[in-house]
């Protein structure tokens, strides 16, 4: 089972592995008060943490079997992921991360050490200068640490975090469900990922914030510019291996929008996620998929016990 945390609620879903996919066995959702999360770019600062907790022991006694264990997603503007070029790391963990850190001292514009920092190597591309190839995945710790304390005090492990994003990607890509080069595009309220997968794994990420003040026009003519260099950079790093797929999820509001810009960026028609790109055996009317697909991904996830 997974749990879905953003400024607004907390929103469980537990899923039964069925023949024709994953089944959908419960949804609880339980609000948050406005206070509960910041404003900051990863989520931060809790402002609130016995609201948090008091939201999550609620909505774990709702559920039908108390769990013990569960993943939680977060959204992708509090999940930073980027792709570092690493010399061969040191096998201690901890070293390694040490490493890590201060290599991506330099590169984000956050304090490195209230940052909690995952990294996992990927396909090397041509014309790539350092051995090791990585995607490392940024979060707020402060942010981390009050969810798993929340739901520990509730009774509940939590096995892993990850952003919307990755845990979509995992659960389009069960069982080989995602060959070849293909686009995967989200949009969120504050701001939209890109990545492109390989047989289901990254091999590119781009991640934006939205800005202010921008119109439509504009923000449609610098986003297909930005879309066209990552195009040409893809086909230079990949030997000019074409696209499969593309496609997006987002909110029906903005759909339209979407799919014009990145059609036009990418060179290709896009494709908006269905039930058929997921193992899902069916999916409700509402919430829909724009809640379930990442949850369903974080399902999909082995979770350390």
């Amino acid at each position: 089972m997974a749990v879905a945390v953003t400024r607004h609620e907390l929103a469980l879903a537990v899923f039964r592995r069925g023949s024709d996919g994953l089944e959908l066995r419960e949804l609880q959702r339980v609000p948050l008060p406005e206070e509960t999360f910041g404003g900051g770019a990863l989520g931060g600062p809790v402002g609130n943490a016995a609201a948090l907790g008091a939201a999550a022991r609620t909505l774990l006694e709702r559920v039908s079997g108390r769990p013990h264990h569960l993943s939680v997603v977060l959204p992708d503007a509090w999940v930073r992921g980027m792709i570092v070029e690493l010399g061969e790391l040191p096998e201690q963990p901890g070293l390694a991360l040490e490493i890590l850190r201060f290599r991506l001292r330099r590169l984000v514009p956050f304090r490195i050490d209230e940052l909690r920092i995952a990294a996992t190597p990927i396909e090397r591309l041509s014309g790539q200068e350092e051995p090791v190839r990585a995607l490392a995945l940024l979060a707020a710790e402060g942010v981390c640490a009050a969810i798993e304390h929340a739901f520990a005090a509730a009774g509940a492990r939590v096995g892993q975090i990850v952003g919307a994003s990755l845990a979509r990607l995992e659960g389009m890509a069960a069982g080989g469900r995602l060959p070849g080069l293909t686009a995967v595009a989200a949009v969120e309220s504050e701001g939209f990922t890109l990545l492109f997968a390989r047989d289901g794994a990254p091999v590119l990420w781009r991640q934006k914030t939205f800005s202010g003040g921008l119109s439509d026009e504009d923000r449609a003519r610098l986003l297909a510019a930005e879309l066209r260099l990552t195009r040409t950079f893809l086909a230079e790093r990949l030997g000019g291996e074409a696209l499969s797929s593309a496609l997006l999820a987002a909110p029906a509001t903005v759909q339209p929008f979407w799919e014009r810009v990145l059609a036009e960026g990418l060179g290709r028609p896009v494709t908006v996620l269905t039930a058929d790109h997921l193992p899902l055996a069916e999916v409700p009317p509402a919430p829909g998929l724009e809640l379930l697909a990442p949850l369903a991904g974080a399902t999909c996830r082995e979770v350390t016990p």
